[in-house]
């Protein structure tokens, strides 16, 4: 890989690593989305999922760590590590697929 490429990337990393730090500070605290389409569907607020379709209970509902939503700091981690699995596992497929040609 050549110095420019190496540059480039370190710069998109860098650029992910500070989107990640800043998205729990810019976020919206009510976003619309899955919550506000089940309102509008009319379904209970304490609905289970698990009562309407049969579907197990999520490993974190509500899509919150623990019961604390605003411990930002676990957020800014697991977006940090979210973005590093994506960019490996992306360099992974980019690797095997030069491979192949």
């Amino acid at each position: 890989m050549e110095k420019k490429d190496m540059t480039l990337i370190g710069i998109a990393i860098v650029i992910c690593v500070i989107i990640c730090v800043l998205s729990p500070y810019i976020a919206s605290g009510d976003p619309d989305g899955l919550e506000k389409s089940a309102e509008d569907s009319g379904l209970p607020e304490d609905f289970s999922v698990e009562e309407i379709n049969g579907i197990p209970e999520a490993i974190f509902p509500d899509y919150a760590f623990a019961n604390d939503p605003d411990n930002q700091a676990l957020q800014i981690v697991a977006l940090v590590i979210g973005a590093i699995v994506t960019l490996v596992v992306g360099f992974g497929v980019a690797y095997i697929v030069k491979s192949r040609n």
